[in-house]
């Protein structure tokens, strides 16, 4: 132990009370992000899923989704919906306030694929009608059992998107997937990428834990019995939750699938630049403040303690002996390099390619954006999210 008590020692003689505490924070706080990165997060690129229950046999599907006057879904994502490589489902359009050439064209493309079927919701005259009430008549019309829920301005990224979602139903009876934004050039397209995916790293990795809080509205799947059993959608006073607050009252660590590969994945449409996805983020995580204390704990853990690692190792970086800095640069450096790697192998099982510079970038400033998100959503609620 002589190595041990000279080593001490120096670090009490050298080096002031300040600069140990700093030091001593640095390291406990690296090893808590290890600990996620690694022990938590990574456990998403290696995850297998659960073994069927019984036989192993997809059973057939109903899609639902909700429609409003979109002819581009009509020419583009609906074709990929309907031309899915699944022997057993249909798709059920809600189609909400749409005019009679709308209509008229759902009609015609009902008649030519006998496994695509419409119903029509008209909003009630000085009422609001949201996205849950919508999905309740689709859900009814619906003539499977097995339900798989995504929206218009999403498409899958294969035509094994179906089937491999229904694989999810032979072992559980709620299935989780992976939505992305759809890809393309610049540094807001990638920080918006990036974002997404660090949102459903954060819900994937504690529903392999066990701890199922959040799915994809772009890509989620129960059954009809478990949705009645539950009596339908809660919050109804609010235009959001059917993805999240609702999937905490059905979720559980034995009836929860989730389904991870490139081919089962689900491209978000992008519509503006990054103001628009302020506004998307701002408006879908106002129900986070209704979440178990225990998911929002684990949610702010990780970002605190990356904030305050980061900032630990610039002022050791800035005002420490010579000594130090290098040794807290290293320390960044290698949380850098865990962090890139761990992502890589993440972006890797979900197809989501390059992001190399935007996982960099929201590695340090994603407890900020995080932070305004949340100043932004308590100072000034999105519009739109109560009925």
């Amino acid at each position: 132990m002589e190595w041990f008590d000279s080593a001490y020692n120096k670090l009490i003689i050298n080096y002031s009370t300040g600069e140990r505490w700093l030091m001593a924070v640095a390291l406990l706080l690296f090893g808590v992000q290890l600990w996620y990165y690694v022990r938590v997060y990574g456990r998403i690129a290696s995850y297998r899923s659960r073994k069927p229950v019984g036989a192993a046999t997809s059973p057939p599907v109903s899609v639902i989704a909700v429609v409003e006057e979109d002819y581009l879904f009509l020419e583009q994502t609906l074709p990929e919906l309907l031309g899915q490589e699944y022997d057993t489902f249909e798709v059920v359009l809600v189609a909400v306030d749409t005019s009679e050439e709308f209509d008229d064209q759902l009609a015609a493309l009902a008649a030519r694929h006998p496994h695509l079927r419409t119903t029509r919701l008209t909003r009630p005259a000085n009422a609001e009608l949201n996205n849950k009430l919508a999905l309740n008549v689709g859900i009814k019309a619906a003539r499977h059992e097995h339900l798989l829920l995504t929206t218009t301005a999403a498409r899958p990224a294969s035509r094994q998107w179906l089937a491999l979602m229904a694989r999810g139903f032979c072992s559980g009876d709620v299935v989780i997937g992976y939505c992305g934004i759809e890809r393309t050039k610049g540094l807001a397209g990638g920080m918006m990428r990036t974002s997404q995916l660090w949102s459903a790293v954060r819900a994937i990795a504690s529903a392999i834990r066990g701890v199922p809080y959040a799915g994809s509205r772009n890509s989620l799947g129960y059954t009809k019995s478990l949705y009645f059993g539950a009596r339908g959608f809660n919050y109804l006073n609010m235009n959001i939750g059917e993805d999240d607050l609702f999937v905490q009252r059905i979720a559980t660590r034995y009836n929860t699938s989730i389904i991870l590969s490139p081919n089962a994945t689900v491209r978000e449409d992008r519509q503006g630049g990054l103001g628009w996805w302020r506004r998307q983020r701002k408006f879908r995580t106002y129900s986070y403040k209704f979440y178990p204390a225990g998911i929002k704990n684990n949610i702010r853990w990780e970002l605190l303690s990356r904030a305050a690692f980061f900032t630990a190792a610039i002022l050791l970086m800035a005002l420490a002996p010579p000594e130090i800095r290098i040794g807290a640069a290293a320390l960044a450096a290698l949380q850098i390099l865990i962090v890139e790697l761990e992502m890589w192998r993440i972006r890797k099982r979900l197809g989501e390619g390059g992001l190399f510079w935007p996982v960099l970038i929201y590695d340090l400033a994603g407890p900020l954006i995080e932070c305004s998100l949340w100043i932004g959503r308590n100072l000034r609620p999105a519009k739109g999210i109560w009925r």
